[in-house]
């Protein structure tokens, strides 16, 4: 693994926001996406500061609706834009978090308007065809995607 010189400051910035937001706010709602592009690939990221590829999205911040921040995130990890409306696939308790973490699974179809070339969160954000998934993929993202593939997301816990 390469050693990223921001990396240690950003789990730190990381893990503080994160705690921030749990001591000040009842519950912790996020959204993620299961973002396709035209040839029906799945967009994954890498962050700076945790192992494996996940799904991007991030938590919604107070006066900001849940798809205000899908775009804004979207934008942030991966330079895209949500093509149409995104859907609503379930909503899940991430326990391992937070008690009181919600998470919302969109799925959107997608364009990159331009390259990513990564942020002080994240690595590397790239489309994945079905058949070529990454093998180190966090296990709720390689759970979300096989919900996915089923058509029958009726997990509740991510």
């Amino acid at each position: 693994m390469k050693f990223y010189p921001l990396n240690m400051l950003s789990r730190l910035t990381s893990r503080l926001l994160l705690a921030n937001y749990s001591l000040f706010s009842g519950k912790i709602l996020a959204v993620r996406a299961l973002c396709l592009d035209e040839a029906r690939r799945i967009y994954l990221v890498r962050h700076t500061y945790t192992p494996g590829w996940h799904l991007p999205g991030g938590g919604v911040e107070n006066g900001m609706t849940a798809e205000e921040t899908l775009h804004k995130e979207l934008k942030e990890e991966g330079n895209l834009i949500i093509k149409g409306q995104p859907r609503l696939a379930q909503v899940y308790l991430n326990s391992h978090a937070s008690p009181r973490e919600h998470i919302l699974l969109y799925t959107a179809e997608v364009r990159q308007a331009e390259m990513f070339h990564g942020n002080l969160e994240i690595l590397e954000g790239r489309f994945f065809a079905l058949d070529e998934l990454p093998s180190n993929m966090h296990p709720a993202t390689a759970r979300r995607i096989g919900e996915f593939v089923t058509g029958h997301f009726a997990a509740t816990r991510w």
